[in-house]
């Protein structure tokens, strides 16, 4: 089936220019440069096949805005510097005390009728900005694909209502119930890799790992010469101390320079306790290196409390003197983890493309 879109966007004026915003998030927003971005996002307010869409443009391009639609759209010229104009699945709205008046459902003006009429509503309402006039340089479907396609990328347009394919996704059951092991390598194993090459250098001195094992010295290629301790709730082959970390007392105050603690904090049932212990723990000058999974399947061993997201990360070492927060993830790589498809199963440009409001995992380097 051909695929079918729909514009996902919010149109905002800031500074004399016009934007594409994102609700409620912390993506920045994008500057629409081209008239053509309008109309197309527009037409597919109404008409969802690329095809239909494309002759729609043929016309729409060529045509005069009609006497009635530069009158009545005249009316709202002064909301837009407050407003903002919601595109969805046949509705064009304009929301005057913006966000706002989406959710409380005040001084709410739909523009949807008139837009279906010349589909020329956006370039009239936004003709006081300078856009660039690049309608006639859309010559043929292809480049009017190639621009949907990038629309599309952007976040503009998305799948048409009810033509989502969701083919293996559409499950009950994760793909993996082993976060990838079964498949091959999880995805937060490739973020705390990317993260272990920018602070390997780091760690050194009199170093404590929190909850890990002795293999682990290796994999992080810990430098020979260190002096490298595990600190762990059970006895076990390799465990240096055996203690709880919420407990202060079980480290000697400023005697450490490194502490490692990935994939810990969330199975403590007060972490920010533990990284205030860490301070304590830590000589000045010393340093921490955390890692939490933002978005990853309950795993209790044997508890599993939190989801320490980078708000709340960066709160728990706010008292440290300086703290670098190192975040990867988005919507791709967030489905990947919940159900276990591996990294050989991703691309590289799928792993490391980023999106602020979809962390998989949340790491920060911290000095005392």
């Amino acid at each position: 089936m051909p695929k079918q879109y729909v514009p996902n966007v919010f149109l905002k004026i800031e500074d004399s220019q016009l934007y594409a915003i994102f609700a409620w998030s912390q993506r920045t927003a994008e500057i629409v440069i081209s008239k053509s971005w309008l109309t197309i996002l527009e037409i597919f307010v109404h008409e969802h096949s690329l095809e239909n869409a494309y002759q729609i443009f043929q016309k729409v391009k060529y045509a005069s805005i009609p006497e009635k639609v530069i009158q009545e759209l005249d009316e709202y010229e002064q909301l837009l510097q407050d407003a903002i104009v919601f595109l969805a699945d046949g509705s064009l709205t304009i929301f005057g005390k913006g966000f706002r008046s989406f959710i409380e459902k005040e001084m709410q003006f739909e523009l949807g009728s008139l837009s279906r009429e010349t589909y020329q509503v956006l370039p009239q309402l936004f003709s006081q900005y300078k856009l660039e006039d690049d309608l006639e340089s859309i010559e043929n479907i292809e480049d009017f694909r190639k621009l949907v396609e990038h629309l599309e990328n952007l976040g503009f347009l998305s799948p048409a209502t009810g033509s989502i394919d969701w083919g293996d996704l559409k499950k009950a059951v994760p793909i993996c119930q082993a976060f990838g092991l079964t498949r091959g390598k999880p995805v937060d194993r490739y973020y705390l890799s990317k993260f272990l090459e920018e602070i390997q250098t780091q760690i050194g001195g009199n170093i404590l790992e929190i909850g890990g094992t002795p293999k682990d010295k290796d994999f992080y290629k810990i430098n020979q010469g260190a002096s490298y301790q595990i600190l762990n709730l059970e006895a076990g082959p390799g465990i240096d101390i055996v203690g709880d970390a919420h407990d202060v007392s079980v480290i000697k105050p400023e005697s450490l320079d490194s502490v490692i603690i990935f994939n810990v904090l969330e199975h403590c049932y007060a972490p920010w306790v533990v990284v205030e212990n860490i301070y304590t723990w830590l000589k000045p000058g010393g340093k921490c290196f955390a890692m939490v999974p933002s978005a990853i399947r309950v795993h209790a061993t044997p508890v599993d409390y939190w989801r320490p997201l980078p708000d709340a990360f960066a709160w728990m070492f706010r008292n440290f003197s300086q703290q670098k927060l190192y975040v990867y993830g988005n919507p791709t790589t967030v489905i990947a983890s919940y159900h276990g498809i591996a990294v050989e199963e991703l691309t590289s440009e799928e792993l490391d493309a980023y999106h602020p409001d979809y962390p998989v995992a949340t790491c920060i380097l911290a000095e005392k």
